[in-house]
């Protein structure tokens, strides 16, 4: 089964009921609740397509039997949960408090995915200790990424900072009396989730350098320069270890290496797996075009721009 393909509609549905619900809210969070919405809406085209987050449940119903309305739900859940965390991102990136009418509109999206889990699960259940586990970990790891190189010394920490997302594939686990499989199917999202930074990052590597933030190319950049971790890294020296020095080559290997271990896990997620494969094959690409471009401006400036020419 493809894994984005297969679900548009019922993407579609979800994103559907996800601005339905933001169109209540008082205004003028409304508004800007459905304008915040629309920079993220996987129905439509050219947004940011943040596909883990909403289409988790759906490619856990390779290993779990569970009503298309319960997926439906948890998927919606995502939805707000990545609406919330992503205020969250944009109020600590801000450097002048740009953000900071975003706040209620945060509050309203956590009203949403808290009211969905309340209906699906007891105050008695696991779930709610693996809620709070994710939120812990999100909190370690975004505090101390500035001062921690996670990708070198606990990359698993990468993925913390996007845990409230295995809320979905916990709960898909335990509302199918599959709690055995949570540990192993966590290290499978926390897999996938790596790689997908790994890839936000060599697309980010430019703003982050201005920003100053954490970046696992960047990162990985100066342990092969053997920099210390306080100097400064250029972009000149970047586009040096891209398009001269071949990095990316280094880069897609850890990420195929991401994929064994993948593999290797007991799990049963062929959609999930699909798309880790995907993001493997997209470094691995513009590593490849980055060695074919370097080949035609070799063979010379004319042969470089009959190659590029439309003619």
């Amino acid at each position: 089964m493809d894994w984005l393909n297969a679900h548009k509609q019922e993407l579609d549905d979800v994103f559907a009921e996800a601005n339905q619900i933001v169109s209540t809210f008082p205004a003028p969070l409304n508004q800007l609740g459905l304008a915040y919405l629309a920079k993220f809406d996987a129905s439509k085209e050219g947004t940011t397509k943040n596909y883990i987050c909403y289409l988790l449940p759906y490619w856990m119903k390779d290993a779990c039997d569970l009503p298309a309305a319960e997926i439906q739900k948890l998927s919606l859940a995502n939805v707000f949960i990545m609406l919330y965390y992503f205020i969250q991102d944009d109020i600590m990136d801000s450097a002048k408090g740009e953000h900071k009418d975003k706040l209620p509109l945060a509050n309203l999206f956590h009203i949403q995915f808290s009211a969905i889990y309340r209906d699906m699960f007891p105050s008695s259940s696991p779930f709610w200790r693996y809620y709070e586990s994710y939120v812990l970990e999100w909190s370690k790891a975004v505090s101390n990424e500035q001062i921690s190189d996670y990708f070198h010394t606990d990359r698993n920490m990468i993925a913390k900072k996007a845990s409230p997302v295995k809320n979905a594939s916990t709960a898909a686990l335990l509302l199918s009396q599959q709690a055995a499989l949570i540990p192993a199917v966590t290290e499978a999202v926390e897999q996938v989730l790596v790689t997908l930074q790994m890839l936000d990052d060599w697309a980010d590597w430019e703003e982050d350098i201005e920003e100053g933030s954490y970046n696992c190319l960047l990162a990985s950049m100066r342990k092969r320069m053997q920099l210390p971790a306080d100097s400064v890294i250029t972009a000149e020296m970047v586009k040096d270890q891209l398009f001269v020095r071949d990095f990316l080559e280094t880069y897609g290997q850890i990420a195929a290496t991401h994929h064994e271990d993948f593999n290797n896990l007991q799990t049963s997620l062929p959609q999930m797996m699909s798309f880790h494969k995907s993001l493997v094959t997209n470094i691995q690409i513009v590593e490849q075009e980055i060695k074919e471009k370097r080949k035609k401006l070799a063979s010379g400036g004319f042969y470089y721009y009959l190659s590029e020419s439309s003619l």
